[in-house]
């Protein structure tokens, strides 16, 4: 997994020695004083991972389309905003390596409604990365719903 990880977003050794300082972080905070007479007395670290939690708004249908039917109009603010929660993923991911989970939530421009949310791993966007747009969202955990061409509100 983590030679694709370098292919996809190019890491290297930096990432190793973060990665590395990280744990050593988390097993020096989960240090304790040992018991008398008691060997390996010790807190033993299972897991450790970072998740970072990012909620935005959604960019409104783009001026030159808004002369368009409401459905096209719909449609086309879907596709950029699926589109624009895709390249997030990708992009968070790749500025905070050390990030293994995205909980997501992205808000209608107008109505500030939530329109998308849901958690993406790491490990499954890397596995998806193949798929369509919205099978991958879909695929990774992501949760919205379309209708007369668009996203609908969320119910929460």
């Amino acid at each position: 997994m983590w030679s694709a990880l370098k292919a996809v977003f190019g890491w290297g050794s930096t990432y190793s020695y973060r990665r590395d300082a990280f744990t050593s972080a988390v097993r020096q905070a989960l240090t304790t004083r040992p018991r008398g007479g008691v060997s390996g007395d010790v807190l033993e670290v299972y897991s450790a991972s970072l998740t970072m939690s990012v909620t935005w708004t959604a960019r409104p249908v783009h001026p030159w389309d808004r002369d368009l039917p409401l459905d096209q109009q719909d449609a086309t603010f879907a596709d950029q905003c699926l589109r624009d929660v895709d390249i997030a993923i990708a992009r968070l991911f790749s500025q905070f390596p050390l990030v293994e989970r995205l909980d997501i939530t992205v808000r209608h421009p107008l109505s500030h409604a939530s329109i998308l949310t849901g958690t993406a791993h790491r490990a499954d966007f890397l596995a998806v990365q193949r798929l369509s747009i919205p099978m991958r969202l879909k695929m990774l955990g992501l949760a919205y719903e379309t209708g007369r061409g668009g996203l609908r509100p969320l119910a929460l």
